[in-house]
């Protein structure tokens, strides 16, 4: 402000300084359209001065045209950028985000499956080659043994009143039973077997119930031909048996018991995983027994193991 107006100050008497104009009584808006200078005290009235005193003011704004208002839309639409862009920064890291995810997952799911893409190939693993599940044409169960057995071929081979029958195993996959006559002169004892062999890690081949039938039957000829020292039991004669079962042999024993002499004739037939043993024994002489001839003994075991062939499904 000039030094020689000071807010506060009276005016001298007749120093009315070049420019200056009576205080105004009321102002509306800062503006005066005379174009006279505001009061110094207007605060923002003040504007810089130019030659002669006249004040510098800045243009006005008018919003008759349209490039105000178009400046006038684009201070108001400043803010609303700003919030877009920060909506679409958002977005844009959302999608980030949920891009890294869905290739973690991928990353995730090729591990699990071992399918990587650029992943060396690896040989697959060789197959063990056991068998431990029932193939096809393997048999899971047999017949029972008492029931397999017809009474024609009882009352063929064990002629008169059977004395005795009983049953020492019973299930599912193993069956035996025992017929017994004891009348003079006649003693004779039918034993019947049978048993459906499973998968075996043991056996030999690839394990299956098969081959695990397959080492049983080697198991009981070789029991037959060569029994061990301590049972005493004597040596069998070996003998064939065709058209029974895949396949089957014969074995003829005779123990001396006493003053008795017993003749035995056993018959092991297997058909895939199922062996069947029956045993025919008769006393020859003795205590007032036998004789009974070894062919008969031998048809009837024959005939006995044809028929639990038969029943097995």
């Amino acid at each position: 402000m000039p030094a020689g107006r000071r807010r506060g100050q009276q005016e001298e008497p007749g120093r009315r300084g070049r420019g200056e104009r009576p205080r105004p009584d009321t102002f509306d808006d800062g503006f005066d359209d005379s174009g006279e200078e505001l009061p110094p005290w207007a605060g923002l009235g003040i504007h810089p001065t130019g030659p002669g005193g006249r004040p510098i003011r800045p243009p006005r704004v008018s919003m008759d045209s349209d490039q105000d208002w178009t400046q006038a839309e684009t201070a108001a639409a400043r803010p609303g950028r700003r919030a877009a862009t920060r909506a679409r920064k958002g977005r844009r890291k959302v999608l980030a985000v949920g891009v890294a995810g869905v290739i973690v997952l991928a990353v995730l799911a090729l591990w699990a499956t071992n399918t990587w893409p650029f992943a060396s190939s690896r040989p697959a693993p060789v197959s063990s080659g056991l068998v431990t599940t029932f193939q096809k044409g393997e048999f899971r169960s047999v017949p029972n043994a008492c029931g397999a057995i017809s009474s024609t071929l009882l009352g063929q081979y064990l002629p008169g009143k059977v004395n005795r029958v009983s049953q020492s195993a019973g299930s599912a996959t193993q069956s035996q039973c025992t017929w017994t006559l004891d009348t003079k002169p006649d003693f004779r004892v039918l034993t019947v077997g049978s048993q459906a062999y499973s998968p075996n890690l043991l056996a030999t081949g690839n394990g299956s119930a098969t081959f695990s039938a397959i080492d049983a039957y080697g198991e009981l000829m070789q029991g037959l031909q060569n029994p061990p020292k301590k049972s005493k039991l004597p040596k069998a004669q070996m003998g064939t048996a065709v058209g029974l079962g895949s396949v089957a042999f014969t074995a003829l024993q005779v123990f001396h018991v006493g003053g008795a002499v017993t003749d035995e004739v056993t018959v092991v037939a297997r058909e895939r995983n199922v062996i069947v043993d029956v045993t025919m024994q008769g006393q020859e002489r003795g205590g007032g027994f036998g004789p009974v001839p070894d062919a008969t003994l031998r048809a009837a075991a024959l005939a006995a193991a044809h028929e639990v062939l038969a029943g097995l499904h």
